[in-house]
């Protein structure tokens, strides 16, 4: 990971960090049962590998998913399948929290469970947008030792 990369996380991080730290006590399960919230489905769909040669990537990932937005907090959780770019099977389930917003746009990351992968705990930088009931996750993570780093698209739809 380049410097200017390393700079641009640790000022991501920084900046969750303080608005988390304005926040009021974390959420409790039953705040999330109870919590309005809104279902949405998510279509994924694509990616693109800044560093092709280490490897055919797969950057046709089909899937789809589930994601439940809890209202007023930066919470979503979700849950799905998709192909990945090893052209494995991936099963997922976690979260995305979204703490930084302007305009139709959150910036956060997602945190996973997921299988197919060498490691089964993943966390990816993340943006969405919104747009009335059609939006997008872009996920973005970059070029990592041993790794090629990538951008990877969903569409999602919302069920309301």
């Amino acid at each position: 990971m380049t410097f200017p990369l390393r700079a641009s996380a640790a000022a991501l991080l920084a900046a969750c960090a303080i608005v988390a730290s304005d926040a009021q006590a974390a959420p409790t399960l039953d705040d999330f049962r109870t919590a309005p919230h809104r279902d949405w489905i998510a279509i994924s769909g694509a990616s693109h590998h800044f560093q092709p040669d280490r490897r055919e990537w797969r950057e046709d990932n089909p899937g789809a998913g589930f994601e439940r937005e809890f209202t007023g907090t930066p919470w979503v959780a979700s849950a799905g399948y998709f192909r990945n770019s090893y052209n494995r099977n991936t099963f997922y389930a976690g979260g995305r929290w979204m703490p930084l917003e302007a305009g139709p746009f959150r910036f956060g990351a997602f945190g996973l469970l997921a299988s197919g992968y060498p490691s089964p705990i993943l966390i990816l930088p993340a943006i969405s947008a919104q747009f009335g009931r059609v939006g997008a996750n872009l996920i973005v993570l970059p070029n990592l030792p041993g790794y090629s780093g990538y951008l990877g698209l969903q569409l999602r739809f919302g069920l309301d």
